[in-house]
């Protein structure tokens, strides 16, 4: 259970357990965990407040169309599985969501993307974004009819490749070691790569393939229940990280507006579970554009860990203004500032920051992130210069979308464009914000509205939550410079 979440969270609200009036959980299969549940409150918090059980989809669905903005929207939440779905088809009508359809595991997008990731070398159900980035070096010249079918949006995976013991014990409870498929050789795909082992044409053809056949089921799913009324999307579940497959959704204009949360797997579940009885007790939301409501540090809580470690710091009265004007002149910069952002991307409280204009910053990232080339960065842009860097308009605060650039954006933003021309966006909208100000002060300098953002982390390392996390990776890493509150430390 993540007991310092819990308590965070309680102490952020000044409350207790018992100030609970009721707890929602986005299970509601799982028999033999409410008396574990309920004995791991009352030994923790001394209370056990009332609980509620949602399936685990609905949660997904109302993590996104309860703080959507839309009046109504065609909602569709996709995973590897939960409470035994793996799919789920709703309508979402004022503060009413009405299920459509629910398509049963194993038959499930997530499963095949989950196959293809550990069968390429990399963490089942962890690192398909990695599949999902090495795609666009490769062709999607293999037939993977023979592992997933989706005609008319009816989704079939095909059992029969599974290891046995994976199907038996259902794959998101199993280690990333435990193989997904069998022991027998497919001669459709190509021989399977091991951990470490070179990346081959035929694997980027493999990874391509497998987008390819990923976008075309979401695609299939779409057109077997959109209704013409359905103007707006809502997407949810661990698929819906996919953001080249979103950005494919947006620029085919099916729809006016799309909405994704900024954490659409089951963190986010938990929250729409929240949403979901709170919207049956009469709540009324307002729209999600932004997400930073995590632990945030003072200048003093900061100055304290500076100072027990003897680190040499300015303390600046215009943070934005300096460290942009340190981005201009080609430094790197680890960048920590306010509320830690909820979900899996970096927005701009914890971010690695660079001039996406530079071509050598994409390999200087890498070696200090300590990833793979093949990966591709983000652009954070200024959500008024938009449309001069990108072909769509699709509103991205998340990171949720990738999308095809302009020539400008191509070369504006050249660390952070993929070999597809293609990068994944996160629009900075009006705010005041620090992050903006850092945008907007860097523009006027330098004509480039926008900066590369990367998560403040290395390797396998979680994104930093405080500031000695902080002080860990900048003196760890090949980065000279941290602003970190009203602090400026240099190397």
């Amino acid at each position: 259970m993540p007991d310092r979440a819990i308590q965070f969270c309680l102490n952020k609200a000044k409350i207790s357990m018992k100030d609970i009036d009721v707890i929602a959980f986005p299970r509601s299969t799982w028999n033999d965990f409410p008396p574990r549940l309920e004995s791991y409150l009352l030994y923790n918090f001394g209370y056990v407040p009332k609980i509620e059980y949602l399936d685990h989809h609905t949660a997904h669905a109302s993590s996104c169309y309860h703080v959507s903005g839309f009046s109504s929207s065609l909602i569709i939440t996709y995973d590897l599985s939960g409470d035994g779905i793996s799919c789920g088809i709703f309508r979402g009508k004022g503060k009413d969501i009405k299920v459509l359809d629910r398509i049963p595991f194993p038959n499930s997008i997530g499963l095949f993307a989950a196959f293809i990731t550990q069968y390429l070398g990399f963490r089942s159900n962890h690192d398909e974004y990695k599949v999902m980035g090495l795609s666009s070096y490769g062709k999607p010249n293999i037939d993977m009819g023979s592992i997933f079918k989706f005609d008319n949006g009816n989704l079939e995976f095909n059992q029969k490749l599974l290891h046995p013991e994976a199907l038996k014990r259902h794959p998101i409870f199993c280690t990333s070691q435990l193989p997904l498929f069998n022991n027998e050789k497919y001669p459709f795909l190509p021989k399977r790569r091991l951990r470490g082992e070179p990346i081959t044409e035929d694997h980027k053809n493999l990874a391509a393939s497998a987008q390819k056949t990923i976008e075309d089921a979401v695609f299939s799913l779409i057109k077997k229940y959109k209704k013409d009324e359905d103007e707006y999307l809502c997407i949810g579940g661990g698929v819906a990280e996919n953001s080249v497959v979103n950005g494919k959704i947006a620029e085919s204009k099916l729809f006016k507006d799309i909405y994704i949360s900024p954490a659409c797997g089951d963190a986010g579940s938990a929250l729409g579970a929240c949403l979901y009885l709170a919207n049956t007790n009469g709540y009324d939301f307002n729209k999600v554009n932004e997400n930073k409501w995590g632990s945030s540090y003072s200048n003093e809580d900061i100055k304290k860990s500076l100072d027990k470690y003897n680190i040499k710091y300015h303390y600046s009265q215009n943070v934005a203004g300096e460290t942009s004007e340190l981005l201009a002149k080609q430094n790197i910069v680890a960048w920590f500032q306010g509320g830690m952002e909820f979900g899996s991307r970096a927005l701009g409280s914890r971010s690695l920051l660079c001039d996406p204009s530079n071509p050598e910053m994409k390999e200087k990232m890498n070696r200090i992130k300590k990833r793979e080339q093949f990966r591709p960065f983000a652009p954070s842009v200024l959500e008024e210069h938009q449309s001069s860097l990108f072909k769509s308009n699709q509103f991205s605060p998340f990171m949720s979308f990738t999308l095809q650039t302009t020539e400008i954006g191509q070369k504006q933003l050249i660390s952070a464009t993929h070999v597809d021309q293609t990068a994944r966006l996160q629009s900075v909208s009006k705010d005041d914000s620090i992050y903006r100000k850092l945008i907007e002060s860097f523009y006027s300098k330098t004509k480039i509205p926008a900066l590369l953002n990367t998560s403040l982390n290395s390797g396998w390392e979680p994104i930093v939550e405080n500031p000695e996390q902080a002080l860990a990776f900048f003196y760890s890493s090949e980065t000279n410079i941290l602003a970190i509150g009203n602090y400026i430390i240099k190397k």
